[in-house]
């Protein structure tokens, strides 16, 4: 095959290469693994789509490295893991492709508590909270999302954490716009698909109001901000948690969806499918942002409810479980207490000027 001819390689094309004359290399090491059948089946199911052959061979050496990891996860784990869309990327295209969407930036990470608008969040009590909560059974919470590969989970946090407080408010669920955010709120200081901070996010919906999904739908790339679409939905403030402090988030998880920043670039996330997540290597080094919304307990381990903006083929159908404590200064698995936060509704909708 020539460099001019370079093949569109769909499943049933990668499945037709095994009986390809054309490439006696390829064949001879990729076509005999023992790990191709697994290959071709998961090209098939995630619709995977291969420029050439050197990609092909390329993203199956990604496969064999990936499936060794899952693998090799031990078998009595709290958690369970197992192959999904990202299993042909290596690590870094996986964080380029999903990570780097919210604390990555200096900027924000010295001067967070600085420049922030919103306030701090003090419990009156932490000893009289439900024993579990699950917002989506107080239809509070919208299906999963899927922020593409576009660095803008800080945006589908934002608005998780928005139509939460709308609803639990107002008795009005409506799906918010991302791309509103993505597009409008960088003078708050957001950078789109390069990443952004949900404390901006929420401080550019009090400022301007917050208009639905349908009327400014999801992209996956930056645009122009939309001057033309009306806000319906309104905040008032946002609050800050207590770093650390898992009983404080857990007094805010009680009265609604709380926005919160972890670590999503390791295997351990990744590949997660099942279980609670346990495992400090998930790591602490904030680079995306999720929504927090519940918390219980299974066979005496305490765990919180996570929605995550990967899609439904992602995890336990696009939401993970990770481990809870009642500590006051713990950070948490991959991070998840140390920068909650979480946004004020209005009792009814404000009338702003034109989207800014």
């Amino acid at each position: 095959m020539t460099s001019s001819g370079l093949l569109t390689l769909c499943a049933s094309a990668i499945l037709a290469f095994s009986s390809a004359t054309m490439m006696p290399d390829m064949s001879s090491h990729v076509f005999s693994h023992p790990s191709w059948p697994a290959f071709t089946s998961f090209a098939s199911d995630f619709n995977k789509n291969y420029d050439s052959e050197e990609e092909v061979v390329r993203r199956f050496n990604n496969f064999i490295d990936n499936l060794e990891r899952i693998s090799s996860h031990p078998v009595n784990s709290s958690y369970s893991v197992g192959i999904n869309m990202y299993a042909d990327m290596s690590n870094d295209e996986f964080r380029e492709s999903v990570g780097g969407g919210c604390f990555v930036h200096p900027d924000h990470t010295d001067l967070y508590e600085m420049r922030t608008r919103c306030r701090a969040y003090r419990p009156s009590s932490t000893s009289d909270l439900p024993d579990s909560v699950d917002w989506r059974d107080q239809n509070a919470v919208t299906p999963v999302k899927d922020q593409g590969q576009c660095g803008s989970c800080w945006s589908f946090s934002a608005t998780g954490s928005m139509e939460g407080a709308w609803a639990i408010a107002n008795s009005d669920l409506v799906s918010l716009s991302e791309q509103q955010l993505v597009d409008c709120s960088t003078s708050y200081g957001d950078m789109g698909c390069n990443g952004g901070l949900m404390d901006d996010a929420f401080e550019y919906a009090i400022d301007n109001g917050m208009c639905s999904e349908e009327d400014d739908p999801y992209t996956a790339e930056n645009g122009s901000c939309d001057s033309t679409c009306k806000p319906v939905v309104s905040m008032s403030g946002c609050k800050n948690v207590s770093p650390a402090n898992q009983m404080d988030l857990m007094a805010a998880v009680a009265n609604g969806p709380v926005s919160v920043a972890i670590e999503a670039d390791t295997a351990t996330f990744k590949f997660y499918t099942s279980g609670i997540i346990d495992s400090a290597s998930c790591g602490t080094n904030l680079d995306h942002g999720v929504l927090v919304v519940g918390y219980g307990e299974d066979t005496g381990d305490l765990y919180w409810l996570v929605k995550n903006s990967w899609g439904t083929s992602w995890g336990d159908e696009g939401y993970v479980k990770i481990a809870r404590t009642t500590s006051t200064s713990d950070p948490g698995i991959c991070g998840i207490a140390m920068q909650p936060s979480f946004p004020v509704a209005s009792s009814a909708a404000v009338a702003f000027p034109a989207t800014a």
